[in-house]
């Protein structure tokens, strides 16, 4: 039986193993085959026609094999690893590293050779090593590879506004604020109504976009009303029975107006129902005379007038002169002569807020009942449009007082009227104000309020929707400088959007009669920005401010091109409990915002007629940025930018006009000797302010040494304590809301020069002839300016300076 070598090799044919020399010995010599050739056969393997005839197979290999038999991926990665060793680590190691060490082994060896020369090279070396890492470091810091101001914001120790600036310009959103202003004016919004609910569940939600953890949703029940039935016919003594029915609707509607029905009654006009033009009237003994066809008739009238500024003053002064009822007249929109203007009825004079609770926060006191509010008028209201107020005109003969516009007043008897106001009354409606936090980064006890008004009767673009799209826009422009810098202003930032401005400011008011200490103690200003919007190309603002402001806004840094005029404060708005309390207040606005011009409280307030203003006009973009930039510097300033020195000379001017009027009745020289303690003060806080800008940002880079850091902080609390210890827990004669002795609302303002609220309890008795009053005034604010000065001094502080 032959083995397998043999066996393979025979089939070859092949006797013997390769490579063996052959055995001859006699047993197998004996056994050979005498034709087998020596050498093995020659094969044509690559014959062409073997290509021909023999066909390639290719066999597929199977898919999802579940035999068990793949490779496992320990040995996958294995050969991985091993591959890429081979074709990356080790050319690596061999063509790289491996010279480059040689290299540094060669030059450490030249180095301590060099040095040797000089002395211990141990020693050199470590010098040698300072000096190079000392190279590296400065070469990074100026190249900007590390986290430096220009970086991260900062100048120092504070923020960097002018980078802070410049980033917004970048991040400006634009597109957002028209979706936003698009969103807010798609429907009408009244307070306590579906539209205004889901237009603050959309800022609430936009706050929370942006990143405010601290978002409250301030619910308060106001007294309210709501449009009714209303109707009006009129006609004359010579065509009684060709009486002329006016056809009127829920636009004829006056927020906070009061029900009546009034029957046969005298239309006397008016012209804008001032207190001079109400004189003339009686000084013509227009309103006392009988009708001279019937002498039983009755006396009982309503005023006809065009609205004036402070619609109030117009309803307290025709419920004064004993009108029963009021009839205002809108003005024209161009052509449109069909157009009526609702605008509120509210008697803020005496207080704002609730109706039913005037000064008090919810069931602190018992409800008064509304027919005994002063701040709601008690005579029915009912604007019409110019169209109908001239066929009313028309019906008025020429005769009695003739007005500015040339028409005339009329007597009693010549123009009688039926006239019907009856309007859906709520004396406990929902109203929200939401709000929303930004948290500062070092004195936290502080804070800044930037508000606007929500609500409106229509779609209200231009007022209030343009100041709530600002004010979203501006925090996210905030919230832009969180994220690029892990930024936050030194002090809070409270983003509030009051409701209930259409009911006496009903919204701020109780949010702050709620908190009231709170408020009082953290919050240092209020931004109101509810005015604003784009009405042309002109770049106009106006400013009314707290005297403590006049000089942060009379600034001319960074005013993105607009012309700013500076006034005070002689507006009544949502930011009047703020000033009440002694918070200083500004009240940025469009000028013809300001004034109410068409179409603002009208239908045609919608965002079709304002979205074109917005597209065309290059100042929304610098509106923005001049905003952020004012709020960020009340915010984020090391020192509060209050100017004391200023805030005392406005107030001395008004004392010398005082005592010009006064001619002698009155003694105002402790007056002037406490307003003379206090410039002094002023004068002290401006040193104090240049010697600590010197040390921090000439010698210090924009450091602040830290032994200086808790003088600035007390100073600024010194600062902002100003306003409030300035407030009288009494408040002033006849509207004791009003607590801020200094700067508050006059009861009569009507036409008074700039600077008429500023000691107004002393103006109103001087107007009234009363000097024992007016003197009585003049003590009480003496004492408060003496007090607070006091007050001032006896707080802990390094007056002496900084250092």
């Amino acid at each position: 039986m032959s083995s397998p070598r043999d066996t393979a090799n025979t089939r070859a044919g092949y006797d013997r193993v390769p490579g063996e020399e052959p055995i001859n010995d006699d047993l197998n010599s004996s056994i050979l085959r005498p034709s087998l050739p020596v050498e093995p056969p020659s094969y044509d393997l690559e014959s062409a026609e073997n290509d021909r005839l023999i066909e390639n197979m290719e066999i597929e290999a199977p898919q999802g094999d579940s035999s068990g038999l793949s490779e496992p991926f320990c040995e996958k990665f294995k050969r991985f690893r091993t591959t890429l060793s081979n074709n990356v680590v080790v050319p690596v190691r061999e063509k790289i590293m491996d010279p480059l060490a040689s290299l540094m082994a060669i030059g450490s060896e030249r180095i301590d050779l060099y040095l040797s020369k000089i002395g211990n090279p141990l020693i050199l070396r470590r010098f040698f090593y300072v000096f190079l890492m000392s190279a590296i470091a400065w070469f990074v810091a100026v190249s900007g590879l590390l986290p430096s101001g220009h970086a991260n914001g900062t100048l120092g120790t504070f923020s960097n506004h002018n980078i802070l600036l410049e980033y917004a310009k970048q991040s400006l959103d634009l597109s957002k604020m028209e979706r936003d202003l698009e969103y807010l004016s798609s429907m009408p919004h009244m307070s306590g109504t579906k539209g205004d609910t889901a237009i603050a569940k959309y800022i609430q939600e936009s706050y929370r976009a942006n990143g405010l953890k601290l978002v409250k949703d301030m619910q308060y029940r106001v007294h309210s009303n709501y449009p009714g039935n209303v109707s009006l016919t009129a006609w004359t003594r010579d065509s009684p029975d060709q009486a002329i029915d006016f056809p009127l609707d829920e636009k004829n509607f006056n927020p906070l107006g009061s029900n009546g029905e009034l029957q046969n009654v005298n239309l006397i006009y008016a012209y804008k129902g001032s207190l001079n033009d109400l004189q003339k009237l009686k000084d013509d003994n227009i309103l006392n005379e009988n009708d001279k066809d019937d002498d039983d008739a009755t006396k009982d009238f309503v005023l006809l007038m065009h609205y004036d500024k402070f619609v109030g003053e117009q309803m307290m002064a025709a419920q004064e002169l004993g009108a029963k009822g009021v009839i205002f007249i809108s003005e024209p929109m161009g052509d449109n002569k069909d157009i009526v203007q609702m605008r509120s009825v509210g008697i803020p004079q005496y207080g704002t807020g609730d109706a039913l609770t005037p000064g008090w926060f919810g069931s602190a006191k018992d409800e008064i009942n509304a027919n005994d509010s002063k701040t709601i008028p008690h005579i029915p209201s009912l604007p019409i449009s110019r169209a109908q107020g001239e066929k009313l005109l028309s019906l008025i003969p020429n005769n009695g007082v003739q007005f500015e516009d040339s028409e005339f007043s009329g007597h009693i008897g010549d123009t009688r009227l039926n006239m019907q106001v009856e309007n859906a009354v709520r004396d406990h409606q929902t109203i929200r104000d939401i709000v929303g936090k930004y948290d500062g980064g070092e004195q936290t006890d502080k804070a800044i309020i930037i508000g606007a008004s929500r609500n409106s009767i229509n779609h209200g673009a231009m007022y209030p929707n343009t100041g709530t799209a600002l004010l979203l826009s501006l925090l996210q422009l905030f919230q832009e400088m969180k994220y690029k810098y892990d930024w936050k202003p030194l002090r809070n930032i409270y983003f509030i959007s009051f409701g209930g401005n259409e009911l006496n400011y009903a919204g701020s008011t109780e949010l702050m009669e709620q908190r009231l200490n709170a408020m009082k103690d953290e919050v240092y200003t209020y931004v109101d920005i509810s005015q604003l919007a784009i009405w042309d190309d002109e770049k106009k603002l106006n400013i009314q401010a707290h005297p403590l402001l006049h000089d942060f806004f009379q600034n001319t840094e960074s005013r993105q091109g607009f012309e700013v005029s500076v006034e005070h404060i002689q507006q009544y708005g949502d930011w009047i409990p703020f000033l009440a309390n002694g918070i200083p207040v500004s009240v940025i606005s469009a000028p013809k915002n300001k004034d109410k011009e068409l179409p603002i409280d009208t239908t045609r307030d919608t965002f079709e007629n304002a979205q074109a203003k917005l597209r065309d006009s290059e100042s929304v973009g610098d509106l923005v940025l001049y905003l952020f930039h004012k709020c960020l510097k009340l915010a984020d300033e090391p020192l509060i930018p209050f100017n004391v020195e200023q805030y005392i000379n406005i107030l001395g001017g008004e004392v010398n006009k005082i005592s010009e009027k006064a001619s002698g009745k009155l003694n105002l020289s402790k007056l002037i000797e406490d307003l003379n303690n206090w410039r002094r003060l002023g004068i002290e806080w401006r040193d104090w302010r240049g010697a600590w800008n010197k040390i921090v940002y000439e010698h210090e880079s924009g450091v602040e040494p830290a032994p200086i850091a808790p003088s600035r902080w007390l100073w600024n609390r010194k600062i902002c304590d100003i306003g409030r210890q300035q407030c009288l827990q009494d408040g002033l004669p006849e509207h004791n809301f009003y607590k801020n002795v200094i700067l508050s609302p006059r009861i009569w303002t009507q036409d008074a020069p700039n600077g008429a609220w500023i000691f107004p309890a002393i103006k109103d008795a001087i107007v009234d002839g009363d000097w024992s009053r007016a003197q009585e005034q003049v003590d009480v604010v003496e004492q408060l300016l003496q007090k607070s000065m006091m007050d001032f001094l006896s707080q802990d502080n390094n007056n002496k300076g900084p250092w």
